[in-house]
C-alpha cells in the first residue's frame, strides 16, 4: 500500500508530515548496513560459488584439461613421428651413399675391364697386323725373288739375243 501511495505522489509535498515523509520514515537508512542481510548475501554468494564450482567449473576445467592433454599428446606424437622420419631419412641417406659408392666402384671396375679388353683387342690386332705384315713381306720377298729370276732370265735372253744380233751384223 505504501508503494501505491508513493506512486500517486509527486516529489514536491507540502510542508509537514505528508505521505512522502511517512514512506521515507518507514524505509531503512541506505548508508547503514544491516548485518543479517550482509551475512545472508555472503552465505548466498558462497552457496552460489560452490554450486557453480561443482556444476559448471569442474566439467569445464575437466574438458580444458583433456583438451590440453590431447594437444600435448598430439605434440608428443608429432615429435616422435618427426624423430622417426629423421632417422629414416638418415638411414636412406646412408644407404644412398653406400649405393653411390658401390655404383662408382662398379663403374670403375667396368671401365677398367673395358680398358683391359680394349688393350687385349689392340694387342691382338697388332699381332694380326704383324702377322699380315710378315706374310706380306714374305710374299713380297718371294715376288721379288721370282721377279729377280724372271729378270735374270730376261736379261740372259736379251743378252743372248743381242749377242746373236751383233754376231749377225758382224
Amino acid at each position: 500500500m505504501a508503494l501505491l501511495e508513493l506512486a500517486n505522489l509527486t516529489l514536491l509535498s507540502p510542508e509537514g508530515p505528508g505521505p512522502v515523509q511517512r514512506i521515507l520514515a518507514q524505509m531503512p537508512d541506505p548508508m547503514r548496513p544491516d548485518p543479517v542481510a550482509v551475512v545472508f548475501v555472503i552465505v548466498l554468494l558462497v552457496v552460489l560459488y560452490l554450486y557453480l564450482r561443482v556444476v559448471f567449473f569442474k566439467p569445464i576445467t575437466k574438458v580444458m584439461a583433456d583438451r590440453e592433454q590431447d594437444l600435448h599428446a598430439g605434440d608428443d606424437a608429432k615429435a616422435r613421428a618427426a624423430a622417426i622420419l629423421e632417422a629414416r631419412q638418415k638411414d636412406y641417406q646412408g644407404r644412398l651413399k653406400d649405393l653411390r659408392a658401390q655404383a662408382f666402384s662398379h663403374r670403375k671396375a667396368l671401365a677398367e675391364a673395358a680398358n683391359r679388353e680394349k688393350l687385349a683387342l689392340l694387342d691382338e690386332a697388332r699381332t694380326q697386323a704383324a702377322g699380315h705384315l710378315a706374310e706380306a713381306v714374305a710374299a713380297l720377298k718371294t715376288q721379288q725373288a721370282s721377279a729377280r729370276q724372271a729378270l735374270l732370265v730376261q736379261v740372259d735372253a736379251l743378252a743372248e739375243a743381242m749377242a746373236q744380233t751383233l754376231l749377225k751384223q758382224a
